[in-house]
């Protein structure tokens, strides 16, 4: 996927004409990615969001496969589908967008779990 990146100070985020959404309480998404629109799309919820309180955010699209820690499913035969360099490494980003952009906007109500990668199976190779 080819996409702008988050960069820069965050007043540089665009913003939605603000409508509240009071029915959403849990969101998640899967295929999280430091796109500029990703990010802002977060802080648009975030701020729009009144009834919100679960906000889960996966940099790793796994199809449906959920557990808790990677790590502990790493130990017993893999924490994942096989993924790619690529992705892992774009994982990699949008934690680091999600820590620096979105982190500091979480209200106190709302319970935010960003998934990390399995630090076994998910290891970013720069080269």
């Amino acid at each position: 996927m080819k996409h702008d990146p988050v960069s820069g100070d965050s007043s540089l985020l665009r913003k939605m004409p603000g409508q509240h959404h009071v029915s959403i309480k849990n969101v998640k998404i899967d295929g999280f990615c430091s796109a500029k629109s990703m990010v802002e799309l977060t802080c648009h919820i975030l701020d729009n969001a009144t009834s919100l309180e679960n906000l889960k955010l996966d940099p790793i699209y796994s199809a449906g496969y959920e557990h808790v820690d990677r790590l502990a499913v790493h130990k017993i035969g893999g924490c994942s589908p096989p993924t790619g360099q690529r992705m892992i490494r774009e994982a990699h980003k949008a934690v680091l967008a999600t820590e620096q952009y979105i982190v500091g906007k979480v209200p106190s109500n709302v319970k935010l779990n960003i998934r990390k990668s399995c630090s076994q199976c998910h290891c970013v190779k720069w080269l």
